[in-house]
């Protein structure tokens, strides 16, 4: 008979895999949308600012709507370089990097490059966290590690087909440092925020790394009007739905997922690797829109591996959960 606290983590753990994977869905638009912007020529500096640009006005309503406005800003204004260093970090890089990437590769292959930070995310556990969550879970990093090997042969898809690697390389360092920064942002700024007491939800953090990332918005702005001057109506329209769809739902859904579970290491691993559906998700978007082709022999092994490492991580939160629950019944 399962107790009262095993049965709430081993339910919370299922919850936040199912938000993980509705996070996945909209946060895939990121990597669409981006690749639609290329293919009209608009300028990656416009891409990575315009994002969060609009960004921090919907999540400012939403939460000014819910009465909870008010104590993000006190937070700020209390700590505000908390916000300024890992919104640089988990949101200002990232999406600068990504924005850069898509002038190299299409977007289903950045999606999938992108899969990295499942590992990057544990790896990052020790210098993270001073209690038991800085324990390095070892199921965790095999399935992760079957992750990150679909991802590198999924790198060989377009140097196959163009006959160059230079692109890709470029792409594939890019991907790497966001995929880096993005669970270093997130999970950092959780822990920092326990220590200073500081209760914030899912939506109030996203838009607080959002603010944070100011300062490199109007550096990214800069950049943008000096070589292209202001950005198309396009543009800015596809980044007002990337900022909505991926940055608004996605970010937040996923914030809420990795909070549900933030004491389980294990559960935040299958959680991260949950992204690895933006893969699919990304490249039926580019089908439909796009008319990219399916992709080729190494991009369907790859992807075959990288499914095959994400339904194996499911399994072993569930079996961790099942035997912490078993343990605690004993």
């Amino acid at each position: 008979m399962l107790t009262f606290v095993s049965m709430i983590t081993y339910i919370q753990s299922l919850k936040g895999i199912i938000w993980g994977i509705i996070a996945s869905f909209f946060l895939s638009s990121t990597f669409l949308i981006n690749s639609l912007i290329a293919e009209s020529g608009g300028h990656w500096a416009w891409t990575a600012n315009l994002r969060t640009f609009f960004l921090i006005p919907i999540l400012a309503l939403v939460l000014l709507i819910n009465k909870k406005l008010r104590p993000l800003l006190q937070a700020i204004a209390s700590k505000p370089m908390i916000f300024i260093k890992w919104g640089l970090t988990g949101f200002g890089i990232l999406y600068t990097s990504v924005a850069l990437a898509s002038l190299y590769a299409p977007g289903w292959m950045i999606a999938a490059t992108f899969q990295i930070n499942i590992l990057a995310g544990i790896f990052l556990a020790p210098f993270i966290y001073k209690d038991h969550r800085r324990k390095i879970p070892r199921q965790a990093v095999l399935l992760s590690v079957l992750i990150l090997v679909g991802v590198l042969v999924m790198q060989f898809e377009k140097t196959a087909s163009s006959g160059t690697s230079s692109g890709i390389a470029i792409s594939f360092v890019l991907v790497v440092i966001g995929a880096i920064v993005w669970p270093l942002g997130n999970r950092k700024l959780m822990v920092v925020l326990e220590e200073h007491n500081l209760q914030l939800n899912a939506v109030q953090r996203v838009l607080g790394m959002s603010i944070g990332s100011i300062p490199l918005l109007i550096v990214l702005a800069i950049i943008g009007y000096t070589q292209s001057g202001l950005p198309p109506i396009s543009q800015c329209q596809a980044s007002l739905y990337s900022a909505l769809f991926s940055g608004f739902l996605g970010g937040a859904a996923f914030y809420h997922a990795t909070q549900m579970v933030h004491k389980n290491p294990v559960a935040i691993a299958a959680i991260e690797a949950t992204q690895a559906l933006e893969i699919i998700f990304t490249l039926l978007g580019e089908m439909i829109l796009l008319g990219t082709s399916f992709p080729g022999t190494y991009g369907q092994i790859g992807m075959l591996i990288v499914f095959t490492g994400l339904i194996l991580h499911f399994w072993n939160v569930l079996y961790q959960s099942k035997k912490r629950t078993e343990i605690a019944v004993s």
